[in-house]
C-alpha cells in the first residue's frame, strides 16, 4: 500500500479518464488534501474510488449542460472553447472528475466541504456585516456543479 502522492493522483485519472479530459494544469496538492480528509490515503484506495464511480462520473461529463451554464462557461472561457467540448462530447477536467467521483461517493457530507472550501454562503442565510465571500475556485479545477 503506497501513500498517495500528488503525482499518483494524475496517474490514477490518467488510467481512468480520457486523455482529453487533462486539459488543466494542476499540481493536484489541493486535491490531495480533500482526498486525504476523506480517509484516502493510499493508490489503492484511490484506484477503489475511481474503479466504483469512473462510469458514473463520466455519463456526468457527457451529459448535456443547459442553456445557462453555457451561456455563462461561453463568457467565462470563451464561445469557441465552450462549442469545442459540446461538440467533442467533454465538458470537465481531471481535478473536477476527482471532485465528482468524491461527491457521488461521500454526498452531502462532500457537497458541505466543497461549500466551505469554496466559501459558498448556506442559502437564506443572514448576512454577517457584509456580502458573503465570492464563490470560487480555490484549486486548479473547473469545478463542477453539484451532481446530486
Amino acid at each position: 500500500m503506497h501513500a498517495l502522492t500528488p503525482a499518483a493522483v494524475h496517474k490514477a485519472l490518467r488510467q481512468f479518464f480520457p486523455e482529453k479530459n487533462d486539459y488543466y494544469e494542476c499540481d493536484y496538492a489541493e486535491e490531495l488534501k480533500e482526498l486525504n480528509d476523506f480517509g484516502i490515503a493510499s493508490e489503492d484506495q484511490l484506484l477503489d474510488l475511481l474503479q466504483k464511480r469512473a462510469d458514473e462520473v463520466m455519463e456526468i461529463d457527457r451529459s448535456p449542460m443547459d442553456e445557462s451554464d453555457i451561456r455563462m462557461w461561453s463568457d467565462d472561457l470563451g464561445k469557441e472553447v465552450v462549442a469545442n467540448r459540446l461538440r467533442e462530447g467533454f465538458w470537465f477536467a481531471y481535478p473536477a472528475l476527482l471532485r465528482i467521483a468524491l461527491e457521488l461517493e461521500y454526498g452531502k457530507s462532500y457537497e458541505e466541504y466543497a461549500d466551505r472550501r469554496d466559501r459558498v454562503a448556506e442559502p437564506g442565510a443572514e448576512p454577517n456585516g457584509g456580502p458573503a465571500p465570492a464563490a470560487g475556485n480555490s484549486g486548479c479545477a473547473d469545478v463542477p456543479p453539484s451532481v446530486s
